[in-house]
C-alpha cells in the first residue's frame, strides 16, 4: 500500500496551484470520487477561496444520494455547494449523440455556469496522471486527429493533479481519514476507458511499470510541440471572407509540409464545432483536391476554383441579411447588360451548386435586386479590374503580367504594373512601384489607411514593402505557387490577407503569358 507525506504533497499542490492560477476564487468539480474528493482537500491547505460544483448525471439509481453526500462534504469544509441534476442519457439520446461525450460536454457547460455566477477565476478539475495515460491511450487507438491528452490548462479549465498519481491521491485521503464515494459504473469494461483501466494498462504496467508516467510525459511532449505549430497552422488556414459560408484558400494549405496541413485541417473541423477525427483530416486532405464529402451533421465540403467550401446543413447558419430571402426556381435579376437567370449568374461567379439554393437575395416578386456580396458589385471588385489593366499593360510590354492599384478611402492613389525587363531592375514589381507612387501623392513615409490590390499574391520583398508601408490591407487574385510570402515562405501578414478576386481572370492571364514564352 502506498504512502504519502501529506504535508510535502500540500506544499507542492499549492505552489502548483499558484503558478497555474496566481490569484482570485475557484470551482471545484467534485463528483465524491476518491480523485475529486482528494482535490478538494487539498484546496483546504490553501487561502483560496473556493466553491464546489457537484452534477447530478441521473445515469443509476443512487445518484441523487451522491450529491447529497458531496453537499455535506463541502458543507463541512466549509464551501458554498452548487448542483445540478441533468438526464443525460435522454438528451444524448434525443440528439444521437454519443453517452460519453454529451456527459463531457454537459458537464462542462455547467461548470462554467457556475464559474461564471461566482466570477471564478478558474474551473478545477481532479485528473490524474492515470486518467492522462487512460486518455492518451484511448486516442491513439480511436485514431483521433486532435492533439495527444488533455492539457494542463485550457480557458478556464486547469487540471493541478495530472502529474499526481491515482494511488498518491488514496493514500493522501487515508492518511486523513477521509472516505470517498465508490461509481460502480467505472467498473463496466462494456465503455471503452473503463475496458483500458481495468484490462489493459495493468496488464502493459506488468510488463512496463513506468506505463503510466510515459503515457503522461508523451502527452506532455506532444504539448509542447502543439504550442510551436499550431500557430503555424493557423496562419496557413485563410479564410476567404467573399463567401457566406466557412470557406479557405486552398493554395497555402496544398503547399505546406503535410504535418503542417494536417494541423490546419484539424483546426478547420473544430471552428465548426465537430471533433477533428483522423478519418475526417484525410477526406479533407482528399477534397483538396477537389472530391467533395459530407462530414458528420450534415456539413457538405466541397472546392471550386481555389477555395474549398464548408457549406452548412441549415441556412441560418450564414449571415444575418434584413429583408433577405432564400433564391426560388425561375429567379432573375436586373443587370446593366440585361435580365439574366439568377442561377446563371451564380455559376459566371463560381459558387457551388449546393449554395446556388441558400445563398441571400432581396428580390421583389422573382427579380433580385441585390445578391449577398455579390451584386451590386464591391469596390474590391471595380478595384482589383483597374489592376487586372495594368496586368494586361505589363503583358503587352514584355513584362509578366502583374499589376497593382493603391486606394485610400475607396480613391485609387496609384496604378503600377511590372517593369522588370524594361528597367532592367529585379525590384521592380507593380507592387513596390504602387507604393512608391502612393507615397509620393500623398507626401508620407508610411500610409495606415491604404488598399493595395494586386494581381499575384505578393513575393516576400513585396510583403516586406508592405509592411514598412503599414498598409491596413491586400487583397490579391491568385496565389504565387513560385515565390508567395504566405503560400511559400508562410509569413505572417501584419494587415488584413485577402485572396481570389478575379482569380479565373489574373490566372489565365498567367497561364497564357508563359505558354506563349515556352512556345516562341
Amino acid at each position: 500500500m502506498d504512502s504519502v507525506d501529506a504535508d510535502l504533497l500540500e506544499a507542492q499542490f499549492a505552489n502548483h496551484l499558484t503558478r497555474m492560477v496566481p490569484e482570485g476564487s475557484l470551482v471545484a468539480a467534485v463528483s465524491g470520487g476518491g480523485d475529486s474528493v482528494a482535490l478538494l482537500l487539498l484546496l483546504t491547505s490553501t487561502p483560496r477561496k473556493v466553491v464546489v460544483a457537484h452534477l447530478d448525471h441521473a445515469l443509476r439509481e443512487g445518484s441523487a444520494a451522491d450529491a447529497l453526500w458531496v453537499k455535506s462534504l463541502a458543507e463541512r469544509l466549509g464551501y458554498p455547494f452548487e448542483s445540478e441534476q441533468l438526464d443525460v442519457a435522454r438528451i444524448a439520446g434525443e440528439r444521437g449523440e454519443n453517452l460519453e461525450a454529451t456527459a463531457r460536454e454537459l458537464r462542462y457547460g455547467f461548470l462554467a455556469k457556475v464559474a461564471k455566477k461566482h466570477q471564478a477565476q478558474a474551473i478545477l478539475t481532479a485528473h490524474t496522471e492515470d486518467d492522462q495515460a487512460e486518455t492518451v491511450l484511448l486516442q491513439l487507438l480511436q485514431g483521433t486527429g486532435r492533439g495527444l491528452g488533455m492539457r494542463p490548462k485550457r480557458g478556464k479549465v486547469v487540471r493541478p493533479l495530472l502529474e499526481v498519481s491515482r494511488s498518491t491521491l488514496r493514500a493522501y485521503l487515508r492518511s486523513k481519514n477521509q472516505d470517498w464515494l465508490d461509481d460502480i459504473t467505472n467498473a463496466d469494461t462494456s465503455m471503452d476507458r473503463n475496458f483500458l483501466r481495468h484490462e489493459i494498462i495493468p496488464r502493459l504496467k506488468d510488463r512496463f511499470p513506468q506505463t503510466n508516467a510515459s503515457l503522461a510525459r508523451f502527452a506532455a511532449i506532444s504539448q509542447v510541440d502543439d504550442e510551436a505549430l499550431d500557430p503555424l497552422a493557423e496562419q496557413i488556414l485563410l479564410r476567404d471572407g467573399r463567401w457566406p459560408c466557412p470557406a479557405y484558400r486552398i493554395a497555402p494549405l496544398a503547399q505546406a509540409p503535410a504535418g503542417l496541413r494536417r494541423r490546419a485541417l484539424r483546426q478547420m473541423i473544430e471552428q465548426i464545432r465537430l471533433r477533428p477525427e483522423a478519418t475526417w483530416i484525410t477526406q479533407l486532405e482528399r477534397a483538396l483536391q477537389g472530391e467533395a464529402f459530407t462530414l458528420p451533421e450534415g456539413w457538405q465540403v466541397r472546392r471550386r476554383d481555389g477555395t474549398l467550401f464548408l457549406i452548412p446543413p441549415i441556412v441560418d447558419t450564414f449571415p444575418p441579411w434584413r429583408g433577405s430571402r432564400l433564391p426560388k426556381p425561375g429567379d432573375q435579376i436586373d443587370l446593366p447588360e440585361g435580365r439574366v437567370r439568377l442561377v446563371d449568374f451564380f455559376t459566371q461567379h463560381s459558387v457551388p451548386p449546393e449554395l446556388k439554393q441558400v445563398w441571400p437575395v432581396r428580390a421583389t416578386g422573382d427579380v433580385v435586386q441585390e445578391v449577398w456580396n455579390l451584386w451590386p458589385e464591391s469596390d474590391d471588385l471595380e478595384h482589383m479590374r483597374t489592376a487586372l489593366e495594368q496586368a494586361r499593360l505589363a503583358r503587352d510590354g514584355g513584362e509578366v503580367p502583374i499589376g497593382a492599384v493603391v486606394v485610400w478611402d475607396g480613391t485609387e492613389l496609384a496604378s503600377a504594373h511590372n517593369q522588370v525587363e524594361q528597367s532592367r531592375d529585379a525590384t521592380a514589381h507593380a507592387e513596390l512601384l504602387a507604393l512608391q507612387k502612393a507615397l509620393l501623392k500623398k507626401q508620407a513615409k508610411v500610409l495606415p489607411g491604404a488598399t493595395v490590390y494586386v494581381t499575384l499574391e505578393p513575393c516576400p520583398m513585396c510583403f516586406g514593402a508592405l509592411m514598412e508601408a503599414q498598409v491596413r490591407r491586400v487583397v490579391y487574385a491568385v496565389e504565387n505557387l513560385k515565390a508567395g510570402a504566405v503560400t511559400v515562405h508562410r509569413m505572417k501578414p501584419p494587415f488584413e490577407w485577402e485572396g481570389g478576386w478575379l482569380e479565373r481572370e489574373s490566372a489565365k492571364l498567367l497561364r497564357d503569358f508563359f505558354a506563349h514564352k515556352r512556345a516562341s
